[in-house]
This record gives C-alpha cells, structure tokens and sequence, in this order.
C-alpha cells in the first residue's frame, strides 16, 4: 500500500516537472527570447582576499610598482559586480607587503587623478570607469597591464590600445555571447573559405581546466563547415572528466618543447606582439598538417576568458616556412 502511495507521488511529482518545463519553452518562444548579457547575473568576483597575487604574478620584480586602484568613494552607490569595500582594503595591504604602492581613486575620473603607474585594477564598473579613454589610460600605465575583477571592460578595446587585459572576475553568461569571439569569428570568416582546414595548435602549456577554456567548440560551431583538426578530439570535446585527462595528456607531450615563438610574426587583430601565439611546429605537427586538407594553423593560449591576443591564425605555408 504504502509503495502504491510513493510511486502515484512520484509520477505527480514527475507531471509537474514536465508542465512546468513546457510551459517555460513556450513562455520563453511567444516573447520571442533573444539572448543577451543582461539576462544573466552579474559577474562577481570571488576571491575573498584580494587577489594580490594576480598582480604581483605579472612582475619579475614588484617592489616599488605602483597600482592604480579605480575603486568606489564611501558615499558612491554600490553598483552590480562592485567589488566589496572590506575586500579592497585586503587587496591594498597585501600589495603594500609586496612592495607595493596601491593608490585608491575613490570615484575619481581618469582626468582628475595625478601620476604615472605601472598598471591599474577596475574594482568599481561605473561608467566614467568602464568607458573610459583607453589611450589615455595607457600614456598613464608603464606596464600596460590592466586588471579586471569586474568583468566591465572589453579585452578588445583595450588591446587596440596596446594594454593587457585580463579578467580575473566570474562571468555567468554562456561563452557563446562572448563579443571578442564573435568578433575573431568575423575576421577568420573574411580571410578563409568555408572550405578550409584548420590545424588548432596550443601555443604553450594548457593553463587551466576550466571547461569555458575550450573555445574551440563555439569556434567549431561558428566557422563550419571549415574542418578543424585537434589534438585527441575525442577527448577534448568529450565530458569534464575526459576534457580533464586531455588537459593532462597534451601537457606531458609537451609538443612545444624546443619550438620558437614567432613573435616578430605581423598581427592580424592583435596590437601585443610580445603576446603572440605562433610559434613553429614540430615535425609530428608538420605531420598531420600534410595527411590533412589544412590551410590555415591556428595557435591558441587556453584560458578562460577569451581575447584576441590569445589567438592567431597563420596561413599553413607561412608555418612552413618556419622551419
């Protein structure tokens, strides 16, 4: 009895689920869901003690740098992805026991704030912050490094002025609306033909795990019916704990090991050529380069956040030439 009584509860349960799920796919289609950032939350920034190291990661030799803050006076209101007060004083200390100097901006416009820096760090995404002058900010930043915990500005944008972005914040929206994608999708659709090979080639060790890192599959998706031929595809492109070996599996191969970085090579969207991605093959790679129809090599840094620095495409006898 009492089993006849959970199973008519489970299939209840069951029923509902179903209901409300089909009442959202068609909620969903009659107002016409077009996707778009401001349907997902806010991006956050999670690392509760600052996050110094982020920064002092990026010089051989932080003592006496000095950091531009552009954080939030006490009486400015607290906007969407602002980085908590408590956690910027973290920030600030832990970069003072480094040696380094972290100048606060408390809302102040670029305009308004004096000195010279070596690199800045978004913690307040206002719009006299977000859509700021990036040339400007650059003729202030010796390094050219920019540090992103708010996820508020484009990685593009601040390339085209010749800066480092990188976004240390948590981004909620799918990786298919990523715009520095989209925009790299454009620009390989202009110079290829639908017809073209491509062998994806990692520039360096893969850095993460993160599974937002396969960029490739979007790519894929993009550019077909282009051929993209990837190192162990059944993996790569397969669940998490299979994506996790692949990960494992082409840094020990180490197939950059002894490969030049091609550097001096002419950059198709990027403006940082000290980030280039090429670099030449080895001869496994020159390998499978020639059993397949390829005509383009594309190098990539996998990280999770996607800039344009990140990638480059490189025609296949350029490569060639390489070696």
């Amino acid at each position: 009895m009492l089993f006849a009584i959970l199973s008519r509860l489970h299939s209840f349960a069951l029923l509902l689920v179903l209901a409300f799920l089909g009442a959202t796919i068609v909620g969903a289609a009659k107002t016409g869901f077009t996707p778009d950032h401001s349907r997902y939350d806010a991006a956050e920034f999670q690392n509760k003690q600052g996050g110094s190291r982020f920064i002092v990661s990026v010089f051989p030799n932080p003592q006496g740098k000095r950091i531009l803050l552009l954080d939030n006076a006490a009486t400015d209101p607290i906007i969407p992805s602002t980085v908590p007060r408590e956690i910027v004083d973290k920030l600030s200390k832990a970069l003072a026991r480094k040696g380094i100097t972290a100048i606060h901006s408390y809302g102040l416009p670029l305009d308004k704030i004096e000195g010279q820096f070596d690199a800045a760090v978004l913690l307040y995404p206002c719009d006299i912050y977000v859509k700021l002058d990036f040339d400007e900010l650059a003729a202030k930043l010796d390094a050219k490094a920019l540090f992103d915990y708010c996820d508020g500005w484009s990685s593009s944008t601040a390339d085209a002025a010749g800066l480092m972005h990188l976004n240390f914040a948590r981004t909620y929206w799918p990786h298919w609306l990523d715009p520095e994608m989209l925009q790299f999708v454009e620009h390989v659709r202009k110079v290829t033909k639908p017809s073209d090979g491509f062998l994806l080639v990692p520039s360096e060790p893969l850095s993460t795990t993160a599974a937002r890192a396969r960029w490739f599959l979007p790519l894929n998706y993009y550019l077909a019916p282009r051929s993209f031929y990837l190192y162990k595809p059944e993996e790569g492109t397969s669940y998490l704990t299979e994506y996790f070996q692949w990960v494992k599996d082409y840094s020990a191969t180490r197939p950059f090991k002894g490969q030049q970085k091609m550097k001096s090579h002419p950059r198709a969207l990027s403006k940082l050529p000290k980030m280039n991605t090429a670099r030449t093959l080895n001869t496994e790679e020159l390998a499978v380069a020639k059993s397949r129809d390829v005509q383009w090599v594309l190098f990539w840094r996998h990280q999770a956040d996607f800039k344009i620095c990140d990638f480059e495409l490189v025609d296949i006898e350029t490569v060639r030439g390489w070696k």
